[in-house]
Protein backbone atom coordinates (compact mmCIF):
# COMPACT_ATOMS: atom_id res chain seq x y z
CA UNK A 1 0.00 0.00 0.00
CA UNK A 2 1.61 3.75 -0.57
CA UNK A 3 2.56 5.14 2.70
CA UNK A 4 1.75 9.15 3.83
CA UNK A 5 3.15 10.65 6.90
CA UNK A 6 -0.06 13.13 6.52
CA UNK A 7 -1.99 10.36 9.06
CA UNK A 8 1.23 10.23 12.06
CA UNK A 9 -1.42 9.42 15.18
CA UNK A 10 -2.92 6.32 13.38
CA UNK A 11 -1.20 2.95 13.99
CA UNK A 12 0.60 1.93 10.64
CA UNK A 13 1.23 -1.39 11.56
CA UNK A 14 -3.00 -2.11 11.88
CA UNK A 15 -3.73 0.60 9.11
CA UNK A 16 -3.91 0.51 5.48
CA UNK A 17 -2.85 3.52 3.91
CA UNK A 18 -3.83 4.66 0.23
CA UNK A 19 -2.43 8.39 -1.22
CA UNK A 20 -5.30 10.75 -2.51
CA UNK A 21 -5.18 11.85 -6.00
CA UNK A 22 -4.42 15.62 -4.80
CA UNK A 23 -2.24 14.90 -2.09
CA UNK A 24 -2.52 13.68 1.66
CA UNK A 25 -4.31 10.15 2.71
CA UNK A 26 -6.66 8.22 3.17
CA UNK A 27 -6.44 5.34 5.91
CA UNK A 28 -8.32 1.98 6.89
CA UNK A 29 -7.97 0.32 10.45
CA UNK A 30 -9.56 -2.44 11.75
CA UNK A 31 -12.55 0.11 12.95
CA UNK A 32 -12.16 4.03 11.81
CA UNK A 33 -11.68 5.36 8.29
CA UNK A 34 -9.10 8.07 8.65
CA UNK A 35 -8.98 10.92 5.86
CA UNK A 36 -6.03 13.60 6.08
CA UNK A 37 -6.96 17.02 4.16
CA UNK A 38 -4.80 20.22 4.30
CA UNK A 39 -3.91 21.18 7.33
CA UNK A 40 -6.27 20.50 9.60
CA UNK A 41 -7.35 17.68 11.91
CA UNK A 42 -7.76 14.31 10.17
CA UNK A 43 -11.37 12.93 9.84
CA UNK A 44 -11.71 10.09 11.86
CA UNK A 45 -15.28 7.98 10.79
CA UNK A 46 -16.13 4.81 12.99
CA UNK A 47 -17.12 2.05 10.60
CA UNK A 48 -20.44 1.56 12.54
CA UNK A 49 -21.17 5.29 11.34
CA UNK A 50 -21.20 4.48 7.81
CA UNK A 51 -24.48 4.04 6.18
CA UNK A 52 -23.21 3.59 2.64
CA UNK A 53 -20.47 3.76 0.45
CA UNK A 54 -20.51 4.22 -3.40
CA UNK A 55 -17.86 3.58 -5.56
CA UNK A 56 -17.54 5.29 -8.99
CA UNK A 57 -15.06 3.94 -11.55
CA UNK A 58 -15.82 6.15 -14.21
CA UNK A 59 -18.80 7.69 -15.86
CA UNK A 60 -18.81 6.36 -19.18
CA UNK A 61 -22.25 7.61 -20.57
CA UNK A 62 -21.38 10.83 -19.16
CA UNK A 63 -17.70 10.48 -21.21
CA UNK A 64 -19.84 9.39 -24.49
CA UNK A 65 -21.89 12.58 -24.58
CA UNK A 66 -19.22 14.35 -23.72
CA UNK A 67 -17.24 13.24 -26.72
CA UNK A 68 -20.64 13.49 -28.92
CA UNK A 69 -20.75 17.30 -27.94
CA UNK A 70 -17.16 17.47 -28.88
CA UNK A 71 -18.02 15.38 -32.39
CA UNK A 72 -21.49 17.76 -32.82
CA UNK A 73 -19.41 20.64 -32.04
CA UNK A 74 -16.70 20.08 -34.73
CA UNK A 75 -19.69 19.13 -37.38
CA UNK A 76 -21.16 22.34 -36.83
CA UNK A 77 -18.41 24.87 -37.45
CA UNK A 78 -19.03 24.19 -41.17
CA UNK A 79 -22.53 26.18 -40.54
CA UNK A 80 -21.51 28.27 -37.80
CA UNK A 81 -18.21 28.82 -36.58
CA UNK A 82 -18.79 30.12 -33.09
CA UNK A 83 -21.23 27.70 -32.21
CA UNK A 84 -19.58 24.83 -33.27
CA UNK A 85 -16.77 25.64 -31.38
CA UNK A 86 -18.70 26.95 -28.07
CA UNK A 87 -20.21 23.06 -28.52
CA UNK A 88 -17.20 21.47 -28.78
CA UNK A 89 -15.95 23.81 -26.02
CA UNK A 90 -18.16 22.56 -23.25
CA UNK A 91 -17.64 18.75 -24.51
CA UNK A 92 -14.03 19.16 -23.62
CA UNK A 93 -14.77 20.35 -20.46
CA UNK A 94 -17.23 17.82 -20.00
CA UNK A 95 -14.98 15.20 -20.53
CA UNK A 96 -12.50 16.99 -18.61
CA UNK A 97 -14.32 17.42 -15.37
CA UNK A 98 -15.28 13.46 -16.30
CA UNK A 99 -12.06 12.17 -15.93
CA UNK A 100 -10.79 14.08 -12.99
CA UNK A 101 -14.34 12.42 -10.92
CA UNK A 102 -13.01 9.14 -11.91
CA UNK A 103 -12.49 6.59 -8.86
CA UNK A 104 -14.22 8.57 -6.53
CA UNK A 105 -15.22 7.15 -3.07
CA UNK A 106 -18.39 8.51 -1.60
CA UNK A 107 -19.11 8.02 2.43
CA UNK A 108 -22.64 8.57 3.92
CA UNK A 109 -21.93 9.51 7.31
CA UNK A 110 -24.26 9.22 9.91
CA UNK A 111 -24.58 13.08 11.48
CA UNK A 112 -23.06 14.30 8.24
CA UNK A 113 -25.04 16.06 6.02
CA UNK A 114 -23.19 15.72 2.98
CA UNK A 115 -21.53 12.43 2.20
CA UNK A 116 -17.33 12.54 3.12
CA UNK A 117 -16.11 12.15 -0.55
CA UNK A 118 -12.26 10.53 -1.43
CA UNK A 119 -10.53 10.18 -4.27
CA UNK A 120 -7.43 7.36 -3.81
CA UNK A 121 -4.46 6.86 -6.56
CA UNK A 122 -5.42 3.30 -6.32
CA UNK A 123 -9.28 3.48 -6.15
CA UNK A 124 -9.68 -0.34 -6.77
CA UNK A 125 -7.52 -1.10 -4.17
CA UNK A 126 -8.76 0.89 -1.52
CA UNK A 127 -12.62 -0.23 -2.37
CA UNK A 128 -11.63 -3.74 -1.68
CA UNK A 129 -9.69 -3.18 1.18
CA UNK A 130 -12.89 -1.65 2.49
CA UNK A 131 -15.20 -4.39 1.43
CA UNK A 132 -14.15 -6.79 4.25
CA UNK A 133 -14.97 -3.96 6.86
CA UNK A 134 -18.06 -2.40 6.03
CA UNK A 135 -20.08 -6.21 5.49
CA UNK A 136 -19.67 -7.19 9.11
Amino acid sequence: MTTDNALDDVDAAAAETFALRRGDAFAITADHIYVARGDGEPIRIAFEDVVEVEYNAFDWFLAVLSVGLVVFGGYSTTEHVLGGIAFAAVGVASLFVTYRKRGKLSFKVTGRTKPLTVFPERPNAAYEALRPRLSE
